[in-house]
């Protein structure tokens, strides 16, 4: 039964371009938030959440399902998690790997990565990566489920970070408690304030 989703999936995502997965393979993919995981469809979803020949979005969604079916986390994916934080530059995917690792990791292990973050958070100031690390999902689930000062620090920092984005950027989405994107404007308030910003910027130069 595995073995046939996995050929499954991999043909059907010859079918998927670099940046749109196909809803036959979206269907899929969707299988495998409730099937006990093979160590080849881990395998595959750690190959997908990785490729750097995808937008991160896409592999995003492979990583999704790593993290909310917890048949996954009877694998020993300790090194995975560690290796892609180093190596991942997206912060909306680096506190995803940082979740992961948190399931192997204790707090002081966690602490310098945590630092770390919080320094790239000084730097960065991606309105959508931030709506995915104040997510529920994101660091207020680490909060909540580990209670780590490490994460409640690191929390803080990017709440208050956040107030460093312009107020037109602010808040178009969030992702919700099962790692899906959820808008929180309608599509034509997103598209008036994305309009504002863009012209509250042409007038500054």
């Amino acid at each position: 039964m595995d073995h046939c989703l996995l050929s499954a999936l991999e043909q059907a995502f010859k079918k998927c371009s670099d940046c749109l997965l196909q809803p036959e393979y979206t269907a899929l993919l969707n299988q495998l938030d409730n099937i006990e995981l093979t160590q080849e469809l881990v395998n595959y979803l750690c190959a997908k959440a990785t490729s750097t020949k995808h937008i991160w979005e896409i592999r995003f969604i492979h990583l999704r399902i790593l993290l909310r079916n917890p048949s996954s986390y009877e694998f020993d994916l300790r090194e995975f998690y560690l290796e892609n934080i180093k190596k991942c530059r997206r912060l909306a995917m680096k506190v995803f790997f940082i979740r992961g690792y948190a399931i192997y990791a204790s707090e002081e292990e966690l602490n310098p990565i945590m630092e770390k973050f919080q320094k790239n958070l000084e730097k960065n100031h991606d309105y959508i990566d931030y709506n995915y690390i104040l997510s529920i999902a994101g660091l207020p689930y680490l909060v909540h489920t580990y209670g780590y000062t490490c994460f409640t620090e690191t929390l803080k920092k990017a709440e208050q970070e956040y107030q460093n984005i312009d107020p037109l950027l602010r808040g178009y989405f969030t992702i919700d408690s099962h790692l899906e994107q959820v808008n929180l404007l309608p599509l034509e308030e997103i598209h008036k304030q994305s309009q504002l910003f863009l012209d509250k910027c042409q007038k500054q130069h």
